[in-house]
C-alpha cells in the first residue's frame, strides 16, 4: 500500500451571522430557475489487474527408505554397482574409483559381520545409498593413518566401530536431504561406539557434509596404492 499524500486540512465553515432585533420585511426575490447541470462523461472503466505469481515447481516426494544385508545386495550387487558409476561417471578413470572396481569391493565388503546398506528409492530408481560395517579386531583400516593417532585410538574390539565405505546421492536428488535421511537412517540401527569414514582430500562438498553431521577430521592416508591422499572422519556415537 502506498503512502498517503498530504492532504490540506478542510476550511472550517463559516457561522452565519445572526442580527438582533426583528428583521425588516422586504419583498420577496424573484424566483429564478439553476440551470441544469452540464453532463458528465462517464468514467472509462480499467480492468483490475490480478498480481500474476510464477509457477512453483512442486517440492519432491520423500524417498522411500529400505535396508538391505550383505545377501541381498550380493544377489543384485550389478544394480549398486551401476549406480555409483552413473554418480561418479566423470571420475571413473580414478583409482579411487575404478581400482579395484566397486563392484569387486562391494562384494567384498558384504560378507562382513555387521554389514548393512541403506538405500533411497524414487519409485524403483535409486536415488542415494550408504553402507557399512564393523570393524573387526584384526582390521587395518587405521593402517598408514598420519598423523599416528596412537594405539589406544585405532584399537579395535566388538562393537567398537563401524566403517562406512561408500555415500553418494544421485545428482537430481542432491540438496534435497536425502544424505541427511541415509545417514540418520544408516546410524540410528547401529550399536556401536563410533562411525569412521574416508573421504577424498580434495572432494570439499562430502568433507562439509561429513562435518555437518558431526564428523570430525582425524588424519589422512591412502587407501589403496595409487589412490589419491583421503581425509579420516570420525564421529562419536555413544560413550566408550
Amino acid at each position: 500500500m502506498s503512502r498517503p499524500q498530504n492532504v490540506p486540512a478542510r476550511p472550517e465553515p463559516t457561522a452565519p451571522t445572526v442580527l438582533s432585533g426583528t428583521p425588516a420585511r422586504t419583498a420577496a426575490p424573484a424566483r429564478t430557475t439553476a440551470p441544469a447541470p452540464a453532463a458528465q462523461a462517464p468514467l472509462a472503466h480499467v480492468p483490475r489487474q490480478s498480481a500474476t505469481l510464477p509457477d512453483a515447481s512442486p517440492a519432491p516426494a520423500e524417498p522411500d527408505i529400505r535396508i538391505f544385508d550383505g545377501a541381498a545386495v550380493t544377489a543384485a550387487a550389478d544394480r549398486w554397482a551401476r549406480v555409483y558409476e552413473e554418480v561418479y561417471a566423470q571420475a571413473l578413470g580414478l583409482p579411487d574409483h575404478s581400482d579395484p572396481p566397486i563392484s569387486e569391493r562391494l562384494l567384498r565388503h558384504a560378507t562382513r559381520p555387521g554389514f548393512s546398506l541403506v538405500a533411497a528409492f524414487d519409485g524403483e530408481d535409486v536415488a542415494g545409498f550408504l553402507y557399512g560395517y564393523t570393524l573387526p579386531p584384526d582390521s587395518l583400516w587405521w593402517d598408514g593413518l598420519t598423523p599416528d593417532p596412537g594405539p589406544e585410538f585405532t584399537r579395535e574390539y566388538p562393537q567398537r566401530t563401524v566403517g562406512l565405505c561408500e555415500l553418494l546421492v544421485s545428482p537430481r536428488r542432491r540438496r534435497s536431504r536425502v544424505a541427511l535421511t541415509l545417514f540418520e537412517t544408516f546410524l540410528a540401527a547401529r550399536t556401536e561406539e563410533r562411525a569412521t569414514g574416508l573421504v577424498a582430500d580434495d572432494n570439499s562438498v562430502m568433507l562439509a557434509t561429513y562435518a555437518k553431521y558431526g564428523f570430525e577430521m582425524v588424519g589422512r592416508m591412502e587407501p589403496y596404492p595409487g589412490w589419491r591422499p583421503h581425509v579420516m572422519v570420525v564421529r562419536q556415537l555413544r560413550p566408550s
